[in-house]
C-alpha cells in the first residue's frame, strides 16, 4: 500500500504581556511533537518563531502555505488576539486549536491559554461562520497522555482522509447483474471524497491472465496450496486459470497504481475463462494487502481500501453480507462465497474449494477455486462508504464463537454491535440498515478503528447512519437515505 505521509504545520501565538517564552512553551511543544512525528508517522513542519501579531500570523500563513501543510495544530502559546486567528485560516485545510494548563491555578495569571482558544473557537464558528471552517480542539501538554491519544486519532484520521483523496480504484467489468442499489455516481464520488475510478474490460484482463508463461504460474500455485488445510476443488486446472486471474489483477494494480480494485466475478467471467474468481481476492487480499471488491463493487472497494489504511495491518479488509440471524445469542452471520482473506481464519486455516453456489445446478460447473474459513474471535469495525460518497456506516462488533459453522465460504457470526460508538441490539441494527435501504455489502476490518472512522466523516461532512430503533409499525415518514 502506498503512503501518503501527513504534513502537520505547528505553531505558537501570543501577545508580550503573558509568560510564554519564559516557560518554554514553543520548545516544550516542538520536542514532543517531533517524538510523535515518529511515533505517528507523520511529517512535522514546526514553526520556530514567537508570533506576537497579525503581520506575524500573515508571515506564519505564507510559511506553511510554500510548505503544503495538510493540517495546522495551532498552540495559543499563551493569551493571543483574534486578529492573530484570522490570516491562519488560510494556512492549511484543516486546523487544531491547542491550549495548556497555566503553570499554577493562583496568584498572578502567567499562560490564559484556554481563554484564547475558546476566543479562537468562537470566532470560527460565529464571526467566520459563512465560511464553514473545520477544526478539532486539544488540551494539555504535549506529553500528557489526554493530549496524545486525541492526537493520535486526528493523525490516524486525516492520514485516511489524505489516502482516500488521492485514491485510484480499478473497475473491472461493470457491477454484476441486478445489483442496481451500487449504481454509483462516479462525478460525485469523486468530488467529495477525490476517488478516481477506471474503468477495464473483463476480457482486458482475461488476455492478460491467459499471456503468463506456465513455470511462474505454476510456482504461485504451488504456494497457494500450500497454504491451505485442505483441498477438495473438483477440477485441478482451475488453480491455473485463477492463479493466472490473481497475477492479472497484481499486476494490473501495479500497473495503473490502484489503490483497490473492484471486479464482476460473475457471470460474465464464468463464460470467458470458465472460474470463480475468489481465491484471487482472497490471495490479493492476504499476500498483497490489496483490497479487491467482488461483485463490481466500488464504493465497497473504496471502504475496504479506507480501513486498510486506518488499521494498517498487511493484509487487506474483506466484504460481507448480511446472511442469517441469531435472536438468541444476538449474533449475525456475516459472509461471502469464499472471497476473505485467510488472516481472517480461526485455527482451521483456510480450504480451497469449489465455489459454493456457481455453477452447482448447470451442466458447465462447479467452478473452482474459493476459500472456505470460519473467523477467528476478534474485534472488528464494519464500515462502508454509500450514497456516492456522502454517507458513511461506522459499527464495531465482535466475531464470537457459535456452535453453529455458519454457510460453506468465508465467515462469522457477529455480535456486541455498537452503531457510532453507542451500543445497539441486533434487531434494532437490521431495522436501522434495513430501513433506510443501505447498500447490502459491508467492509470488514480487524480491530477497532472507528474512533478514526467517526473524526473522518466529520472531517469529510459525511452522513452517518443514524440509528432507528426497531418498532411495530411501518417506519417511513423523515427517514431519508
Amino acid at each position: 500500500m502506498k503512503k501518503h505521509k501527513l504534513r502537520v504545520g505547528y505553531i505558537g501565538t501570543s501577545i508580550a504581556s503573558y509568560y510564554a517564552g519564559e516557560y518554554n512553551q514553543r520548545p516544550r511543544a516542538i520536542a514532543g511533537l517531533k517524538q510523535l512525528a515518529q511515533e505517528l508517522d507523520f511529517e512535522l513542519v514546526p514553526l520556530h518563531d514567537e508570533v506576537m501579531t497579525e503581520a506575524g500570523s500573515a508571515r506564519a500563513a505564507a510559511f506553511f502555505r510554500e510548505r503544503q501543510v495538510d493540517f495546522l495544530l495551532l498552540q495559543t502559546a499563551a493569551c493571543s488576539m483574534g486578529e492573530q486567528l484570522l490570516p491562519l485560516i488560510q494556512a492549511a485545510p484543516r486546523l487544531g486549536l491547542w491550549a495548556t494548563p497555566d503553570p499554577h491555578q493562583e496568584g498572578e495569571i502567567k499562560i490564559h491559554s484556554v481563554v484564547s482558544m475558546s476566543h479562537f473557537a468562537a470566532i470560527l464558528k460565529r464571526y467566520l461562520k459563512y465560511e464553514d471552517i473545520p477544526f478539532k480542539w486539544f488540551y494539555g501538554h504535549v506529553e500528557t497522555v489526554d493530549f496524545r491519544d486525541r492526537f493520535a486519532v486526528t493523525v490516524r484520521a486525516l492520514t485516511a482522509v489524505k489516502h482516500i483523496e488521492s485514491a485510484r480504484i480499478g473497475w473491472i467489468g461493470n457491477l454484476s447483474p441486478g445489483f442496481h442499489d451500487m449504481i454509483f455516481d462516479e462525478r460525485r464520488l469523486r468530488s467529495r471524497l477525490g476517488i478516481a475510478v477506471l474503468p477495464h474490460e473483463l476480457g482486458e484482463l482475461v488476455r492478460r491472465a491467459k499471456g503468463y508463461d506456465p513455470q511462474p504460474v505454476q510456482a504461485v500455485v504451488k504456494e497457494i496450496k500450500g497454504a491451505a488445510s485442505e483441498i477438495t476443488v473438483s477440477e485441478d486446472s482451475a488453480f491455473d486459470r485463477v492463479t493466472r486471474l490473481y497475477l492479472a489483477l497484481r499486476d494490473l494494480a501495479a500497473e495503473h497504481d490502484y489503490d483497490a480494485l473492484a471486479m464482476q466475478c460473475w457471470s460474465n467471467i464464468q463464460s470467458y475463462y470458465q472460474v470463480a474468481p475468489c481465491m484471487a481476492y482472497s490471495w490479493l487480499g492476504s499476500e498483497d494487502g490489496l483490497a479487491v471488491a467482488c461483485e463490481g463493487d466500488v464504493q465497497g472497494a473504496a471502504s475496504m481500501y479506507l480501513l486498510n489504511v486506518l488499521t494498517g495491518r498487511e493484509g487487506s479488509a474483506t466484504l460481507l453480507d448480511m446472511t442469517a440471524l441469531d435472536p438468541q445469542t444476538n449474533a449475525m452471520l456475516m459472509w461471502h462465497c469464499g472471497v476473505s482473506p485467510r488472516h481472517f481464519a480461526n485455527d482451521a486455516g483456510i480450504k480451497w474449494v469449489d465455489h459454493v453456489t456457481l455453477g452447482r445446478k448447470g451442466a458447465d460447473g462447479p467452478y473452482g477455486v474459493a476459500g472456505d474459513q470460519i473467523f477467528a474471535p476478534q474485534e472488528t469495525t464494519v464500515s462502508y462508504i454509500g450514497d456516492d460518497g456522502a454517507s458513511l456506516l461506522v459499527i464495531r462488533a465482535d466475531i464470537i464463537e457459535h456452535e453453529k459453522k455458519g454457510f460453506d465460504g468465508t465467515r462469522g457470526w457477529f455480535a456486541q454491535f455498537e452503531l457510532n460508538k453507542k451500543p445497539v441490539s441486533l434487531m434494532d441494527l437490521i431495522n436501522t440498515l434495513t430501513v433506510r435501504g443501505h447498500e447490502h455489502h459491508f467492509a470488514v476490518g480487524q480491530g477497532d478503528v472507528t474512533d478514526e472512522l467517526m473524526e473522518f466523516a466529520a472531517w469529510k461532512r459525511l452522513r452517518l447512519i443514524e440509528h432507528i430503533p426497531q418498532a411495530r409499525y411501518l417506519q417511513w415518514e423523515g427517514v431519508n437515505v
